[in-house]
């Protein structure tokens, strides 16, 4: 059972963070059980799971929905992140040495291959590189409290949309924001390394906000 209740979180969380469902839209147990083809056991606990992760909202008589976002979640956490992950990524500088050096450059190599492919699934794997980059960082300051609050905001609806509304020349710049935090690891450079993941978050709070206005999606307030 534990096994059908996580592969029904992580299919709902896939669509949840990729946009198939909208703020707000309700999640319903039953029609979700005969899409997934298992119990409904499984995706009430599959969405207790989304419910905790703040993905999802659950309210008496109004069931479980996905999470909606105000232009103050937004914010608050592109602010959190600037300030945890900036901590994290000095400490993984200190701690991570050449091996996590490594692996950030080939997590590099593997964005910049595909951004070159591009198509219609650019959107989805950079997003799961980039998670990747962004978890290696985190695994690699040593710090459980630090894990522990990264590990939800790092896969937040609004950090994974933002990889649909962001051109070619965004992509290319936050590439190489991750490729200079990987020059800072291999350094050993932990003050270079925190300056660093606070200009590409700070980046990519503004260029956000810029999209969306771009796009034309008035704020939710």
């Amino acid at each position: 059972m534990a096994a059908a209740a996580d592969k029904a979180y992580e299919t709902l969380k896939h669509r949840v963070v990729g946009g198939r469902y909208a703020p707000g839209e309700q999640l319903k147990e039953e029609p979700l059980a005969r899409e997934l083809a298992t119990s409904r056991t499984p995706v009430r606990a599959a969405l207790k799971r989304l419910v905790d992760d703040g993905l999802a909202t659950a309210e008496p008589g109004r069931g479980v929905r996905v999470a909606a976002w105000t232009e103050s979640d937004i914010e608050e956490t592109f602010a959190l992140r600037g300030l945890l992950e900036a901590h994290a990524a000095e400490l993984a500088a200190r701690r991570g040495g050449v091996a996590l050096a490594e692996r950030l450059d080939a997590l590099n190599t593997e964005m910049e291959g595909a951004i070159e492919k591009g198509g219609r699934a650019l959107p989805e794997r950079l997003q799961k590189i980039n998670a990747e980059f962004h978890r290696a960082i985190v695994g690699a300051s040593g710090s459980p409290r630090l894990r522990t609050m990264l590990a939800g905001l790092i896969d937040m609806p609004v950090v994974i949309r933002s990889h649909f509304i962001s051109t070619r020349e965004d992509r290319l710049q936050s590439l190489q924001h991750h490729r200079d935090v990987a020059a800072a690891v291999r350094a050993g450079d932990g003050d270079l390394a925190r300056q660093v993941m606070q200009l590409h978050l700070r980046v990519a709070a503004h260029r956000f906000r810029r999209r969306r206005e771009e796009l034309g999606k008035p704020p939710t307030r």
